[in-house]
């Protein structure tokens, strides 16, 4: 299963990694897809075996819309994502939500 997990350690670490559950654990940088944004990870981290790096992202719901469409792109089946599981168990299975859930969650944050 492919799988985009939201990642609130630090800025360097980006929005979060899209991972791969065929690869064994623990997975790798270099298995993973980073997606950072300004002001949340560096455009240019050569670690991760791709990244995607947005502007705006809780400002401009076209930011949300490309990083929809490169997750689709990408196969991403669900989003794990332990705050908004936390605030949302209504739509959530522990933090695991189907993808255009998600997305409606991050829209709601555009201003």
């Amino acid at each position: 299963m492919i799988k985009f997990s939201i990642d609130y350690r630090s800025p360097p670490s980006g929005l979060g990694q899209i991972c791969n559950s065929k690869h064994k654990m623990p997975i790798q940088p270099e298995n993973m897809i980073l997606i950072s944004y300004d002001g949340n990870g560096c455009p240019d981290n050569p670690h991760y075996g791709g990244q995607i790096h947005l502007k705006d992202i809780y400002e401009n719901p076209t930011e949300i819309d490309i990083l929809r469409q490169f997750l689709i792109d990408n196969q991403v089946e669900s989003v794990y994502d332990s705050e908004e599981g936390y605030n949302r168990p209504d739509i959530s299975m522990n933090g695991h939500f189907d993808l255009e859930d998600w997305i409606k969650i991050m829209k709601s944050y555009v201003s």
